[in-house]
């Protein structure tokens, strides 16, 4: 694939707001990019709390375009300035303050999950820190934009092209931190190991309440707010997605793949995928191998 070639920073970039990216469910080895987007910020919104971001575990890079954003690790707090990327998984333990004092804030950010893309990621936030310099006309920063232009002109492309842009920006970071990087918080938060933030557990959401020092009831109606569904329907798509992708690339039996994803029996599961996916597990296994 040829590479981009060298262009400045967009002051007027051509989407603004987020991008989630929908391919094809091809199943052969993949770096997986779920979402970018650039993302302009002129007011104070009150602190994001980062552990509540998602029921998928992912990573993400965020690099200022112009203004600051402040991240709060348990009593520290840390500036990232326009230059710098911050580079965190999700769900993370701190907190965003973007912007502050009403400053305009303009970021650009791209998300990815998957074995493959998340190996490499924690590699470089490990090998160069979590707050990470670049110059503003570098080539990392450059092909960020142009996969969030790609993923705002084209949204229909195949699980494949996606991943082959994916795997090439992530080596373009390589070479980029490689020679120009001047790392802060460098081995203060080493990478989170793949967890889900609500567990399949039973009364999983009573449980993560309880850790978290609320009531069951405050931390329904928090996370509703949060990602614009009851965490009970979130935490039964994630179990549905993660069956289906266990089905189309493992050869655990339907029984197995039921107990892993939570349910208590196979024929609650078989119930509830055909619902979601209006085919049986079986016949899903065989549509997609």
């Amino acid at each position: 694939m040829a590479k981009p070639s060298k262009t400045p920073v967009q002051t007027g970039p051509l989407h603004k707001g987020d991008i989630f990216i929908s391919a094809d469910s091809w199943d052969g080895p993949r770096f997986h990019l779920t979402s970018c987007g650039i993302n302009d910020f002129r007011s104070s919104p009150p602190p994001h709390a980062m552990f509540m971001d998602a029921m998928e575990t992912g990573r993400c890079w965020e690099f200022v375009l112009s203004g600051t954003i402040y991240y709060r690790l348990g009593t520290e707090r840390y500036r990232v300035e326009t230059g710098q990327a911050l580079v965190t998984s999700r769900p993370d333990p701190g907190w965003m303050f973007r912007p502050v004092k009403d400053v305009p804030v303009q970021t650009l950010w791209i998300g990815m999950k998957g074995q493959q893309a998340t190996q490499m990621f924690d590699f470089l936030h490990l090998k160069f820190g979590q707050i990470q310099t670049f110059p503003p006309d570098s080539e990392v920063v450059t092909q960020a934009q142009r996969l969030v232009e790609l993923a705002a002109e084209s949204p229909h492309q195949s699980a494949k092209f996606w991943s082959e842009q994916l795997f090439h920006w992530l080596n373009t970071w390589w070479e980029c931190a490689e020679s120009s990087h001047r790392p802060r918080l460098k081995g203060s938060l080493e990478a989170i190991a793949p967890s889900r933030l609500i567990s399949y557990a039973p009364h999983s959401i009573k449980n993560f309440a309880k850790e978290m020092g609320y009531s069951r009831a405050y931390l329904t109606q928090k996370l509703s707010r949060q990602w614009l569904r009851s965490p009970g329907v979130v935490l039964r798509e994630a179990r549905l997605n993660d069956a289906a992708e266990m089905l189309r690339t493992t050869r655990l039996n339907v029984g197995e793949i039921a107990t892993k994803v939570g349910y208590s029996t196979a024929a609650s599961f078989s119930r509830a995928f055909i619902r979601k996916f209006t085919q049986s597990p079986r016949d899903y296994r065989r549509a997609n191998r």
